[in-house]
């Protein structure tokens, strides 16, 4: 997981922080960039527990987090905890299929993908879950990801905003 604070700099980025709970991802992020010479800070952190103060964070990107972590619900209570008032949820995850037969196959392949992928929820169905954590839906656009199995084909990307009271 992504997460941005911005200031008045001319590339509207303060701090670039990436989140990543598992060693070995964090090391090729790490690595990775070194060679890009960007500037970001790679954190030991879960998307369930992440280490800023309330209302901190301007932006989060969420990249097949959603469909990966075991509850999902907890993470968007984080998310929604760490954003700022109007900041903004970047999300692209996978979703449960609009046709039935490919949902009828999403279920039925679910546990063994789940063992293989990481623990990528196939059959998740992630808007609804966005929709119900009170961010607001802002731009939602069905995807599909060429090359893989049809199962985890289907996908959405968008934007959430917190609410600016």
């Amino acid at each position: 997981m992504a997460l941005c604070r911005r200031q008045r700099r001319r590339d509207g980025l303060d701090e670039l922080i990436l989140t990543e709970p598992e060693a070995a991802m964090r090391t090729r992020l790490a690595r990775r960039l070194r060679r890009s010479r960007r500037r970001a800070r790679v954190l030991d952190a879960s998307a369930e527990q992440l280490p800023f103060a309330d209302e901190t964070v301007d932006t989060v990107v969420s990249t097949l987090v959603l469909c990966t972590v075991d509850d999902p619900d907890p993470v968007l209570r984080e998310i929604g905890r760490v954003l700022r008032p109007r900041g903004q949820l970047l999300f692209l995850e996978h979703v449960r299929s609009d046709s039935p037969r490919l949902a009828y196959w999403q279920d039925r392949l679910a546990d063994p993908w789940r063992r293989f992928a990481e623990g990528c929820h196939c059959n998740r169905a992630t808007l609804e879950l966005i929709r119900a954590s009170g961010l607001e839906l802002e731009d939602v656009q069905d995807a599909s990801w060429r090359r893989m199995p049809p199962i985890v084909r289907p996908l959405i990307l968008g934007v959430a905003t917190k609410s600016g009271i």
